[in-house]
């Protein structure tokens, strides 16, 4: 035993000692977006898709939830790039309880939220002065909101459940006067009723299609399925394939109906990459693993690739997260206890392959850190936020983390 944690260690060890050398990026110091933890108050980076941080002209904007007042709600906060604090937030729900919170940008210091609150799907605008009105963007029980752009309009992906099984619906927005929201259109990403639930979806937009992934629990246990539309259309959706491959025929045994997957996240890559990362259990005796999928133009995912690397495989991962850039840049980071406590970590691909696996400087190390969330801007800049805590089960914060291309 005493070996296998000194091997532990030196495997960190040599990690964190060449990150400096290999990583892409140059971390500068963490920055608290959120105030000192306080006992009794939690934070919550939950969004469908895991987008809680953005990125829009030379703003950085992040969307939370948290119990301040002894009610969950909505808050976002911003700061300039190159500043090195955040601005004090803004509450951006109403008076219920409100939870996982989107956010995209929507370019020249203008932001989209939305979130689920008291039950229905809400979305706003926050522009660089005060935010617009709120918007209700279903009437039945909904959650689970997640968003994108297609030309001028805002498409939204949201679990509604209007009868026993929940289901995948788009709503297709227009913003007017930058701060107003109306509606256009809505419709199911699969239109056949369901049978069972679908849940957590993610959207984006990918050479004119509308590209949607979600959890399906169709087959008696949780896949990744996704759909997509036909070019230049909001709902004209072809019909639905599944992501995440199916076990082996003779581990069926172990599996049971088939093992489990959770919470798909979608990032554009390149000039016509998308790229689909979640948990994955296949490796049962180890709990979750990070795997991913590519679609390239018009064509389905393709197989399914462990990202982190082999000696990660070892050990449990969640929360995973992923973003990519038009020069074919893509990074995945996620939460990960292979240093004995629970750290971010992240990978990224380069010719083809996923690199080794780099703890987030500033991410890990003693306390707790997880639930994270990445985006890269227009410059290559790498920016992450995630959730800390001293102790398991204290008090949270939510810290930032900022990369420029080394």
């Amino acid at each position: 035993m005493k070996f296998l944690i000194a091997l532990s260690f030196l495997y960190s060890f040599t990690l964190v000692s060449t990150a400096l050398q290999a990583q892409p990026w140059q971390f500068a110091s963490p920055i608290p977006v959120t105030e000192a933890a306080k006992e009794g108050v939690f934070h919550h980076l939950e969004s469908a898709g895991r987008r809680n941080i953005a990125v829009s002209g030379h703003t950085v904007a992040v969307a939370w939830e948290d119990d301040r007042d002894g009610i969950p709600r909505i808050y976002l906060s911003r700061k300039l790039v190159d500043a090195t604090a955040f601005d004090h937030g803004i509450l951006i729900s109403d008076k219920g309880e409100a939870y996982e919170p989107g956010l995209i940008s929507l370019g020249d210091g203008y932001f989209a939220v939305a979130w689920e609150e008291d039950g229905r799907v809400y979305a706003r605008i926050a522009g660089p002065d005060d935010p617009g009105p709120v918007y209700q963007v279903s009437g039945t029980l909904s959650a689970q909101v997640s968003m994108a752009l297609m030309h001028d309009r805002l498409l939204l992906v949201i679990r509604e459940q209007p009868q026993q099984f929940g289901r995948i619906v788009l709503h297709e927005l227009k913003v007017e006067d930058r701060l107003k929201l109306s509606p256009v259109n809505n419709c199911a990403v699969d239109p056949v009723p369901p049978d069972d639930d679908q849940l957590y979806p993610v959207i984006s937009v990918l050479n004119e299609r509308i590209v949607v992934a979600w959890e399906d629990r169709r087959h008696g246990h949780t896949i990744i399925m996704a759909n997509q539309s036909q070019p230049g259309k909001v709902c004209a959706f072809e019909p639905p394939a599944r992501i995440s491959e199916k076990p082996p025929q003779d581990r069926t045994v172990i599996y049971g109906t088939g093992h489990g997957v959770a919470r798909v996240a979608l990032a554009n890559y390149g000039q016509q990459g998308l790229y689909a990362v979640w948990a994955d259990k296949r490796n049962f005796q180890e709990g979750y693993d990070i795997y991913g999928a590519e679609k390239q133009g018009g064509q389905t995912f393709g197989a399914n690739v462990r990202v982190q690397d082999d000696f990660g495989g070892n050990y449990r991962q969640w929360h995973s997260t992923v973003t990519g850039r038009p020069d074919g840049r893509l990074v995945a980071a996620w939460a990960d206890e292979r240093d004995g406590n629970m750290d971010i970590w992240y990978s990224w691909l380069e010719d083809g392959e996923w690199s080794e696996d780099f703890p987030l400087p500033g991410a890990s190390g003693p306390g707790v850190q997880y639930h994270p969330s990445i985006v890269m801007d227009e410059s290559g800049n790498l920016h992450a936020v995630w959730i800390e805590r001293e102790t398991v089960g204290g008090p949270s914060r939510i810290f930032y983390l900022f990369g420029a291309p080394g």
